[in-house]
């Protein structure tokens, strides 16, 4: 291998992968694509097609079992990052897992545990965590700009309106994602609430099924209070035609407005006035992410975003899960 190159392969070739994360390590310059996995053949010779991928597999135990490969992607149903990160631990290749971690925080310390073991480096795909506009609000807040912290609220959505035939219909099965739109668009959210205001104390809420026939949520509200004092709240859903992408800070002396968070415009809002800026993110979300995970490789470091922090995502969203669905324990998927 070419030196300082890491050489990657991605399970599981939806969405995700072809939205951003194929291009992310195509773009990025340490890193190399070498081989893709998926079970449905066809769809997989497209894939390796589209972006210029040498080694197609549709067995995860041959990609994971290829001597060349440095480093794993998996960009599969969440019941499947578990058992797929700890066969990637015991061959010794990275991992760098899509949100969120895992079913449950059981799953997430044997994820951490392995990877620890295996001597491997294990990342979580919280994107979010690199856009500009996120290191400008915690600067802000550490200057005490809005004074203290009273609150952070944050409503997400997303037009998806899933049917069985769907290429990501695993999102409203609970059995294969965990939860719905808690999990999977809530989770990065609270990642950025837990970055920002650091670790929580209570979580209440509701989980609900409300517009579609899925056995997991479609609809999702959390109110946490951090250690600090500080409240926070949380609404995410599936099935909207606009997502309103708002994220709010509140504070004794001003309050923060980034509205649409992935447009990175923000409104410090004080009694001095209202001043505008901009810090967009990168035009490839993920590229910021695999960037810095490759760094992490190279400086026998920890990734910006690890193992740990996933886990403590899950066991907001846990304690969420708990609190909005009763029966619901930790035991199932959450």
């Amino acid at each position: 291998m070419t030196e300082g190159t890491i050489r990657w392969g991605i399970l599981g070739c939806g969405d995700v992968a072809r939205r951003r994360v194929a291009g992310a390590i195509n773009d990025d310059p340490h890193s190399s694509l070498l081989a893709a996995c998926r079970r449905n053949a066809e769809a997989l010779e497209r894939f390796c097609g589209d972006f210029g991928v040498d080694r197609g597999y549709t067995d995860e135990n041959d990609l994971i079992g290829d001597p060349d490969i440095d480093a794993v992607y998996i960009a599969t149903p969440v019941d499947r990052h578990m058992p797929q990160t700890l066969a990637c631990a015991a061959a010794g290749k990275h991992v760098l897992c899509e949100k969120p971690m895992a079913m449950t925080v059981a799953e997430c310390d044997r994820m951490i545990a392995a990877c620890a073991d295996a001597g491997v480096t294990l990342g979580l795909a919280y994107y979010r965590r690199f856009y500009p506009v996120i290191d400008r609000i915690r600067d802000l807040i550490a200057q005490g700009r809005i004074g203290t912290v009273f609150s952070v609220t944050a409503i997400t959505g997303t037009p998806f309106s899933f049917t069985p035939a769907d290429d990501g219909y695993w999102r409203v099965v609970l059995e294969e994602g965990g939860g719905g739109a808690l999990m999977d668009i809530g989770s990065h959210r609270l990642n950025l609430f837990l970055d920002l205001l650091g670790p929580i104390a209570d979580v209440s809420g509701y989980c609900e099924t409300v517009a579609g026939d899925f056995s997991a949520d479609d609809a999702a509200l959390l109110t946490v209070r951090f250690e600090s004092g500080a409240l926070g709240s949380l609404q995410c859903y599936f099935g909207v035609p606009i997502d309103p992408d708002e994220f709010v800070v509140v504070g004794t002396k001003g309050r923060l407005v980034a509205t649409p968070l992935n447009s990175g415009n923000l409104s410090i809002e004080t009694a001095d006035g209202v001043e505008t800026e901009s810090h967009p993110p990168a035009e490839n979300f993920n590229l910021p992410l695999v960037t810095d995970f490759v760094a992490a490789i190279g400086d026998g470091r920890a990734p910006h975003v690890d193992g740990d922090e996933g886990r403590a995502t899950n066991e907001v969203m846990e304690r969420g899960y708990q609190s909005g669905r009763p029966g619901k324990g930790s035991s199932e998927p959450v």
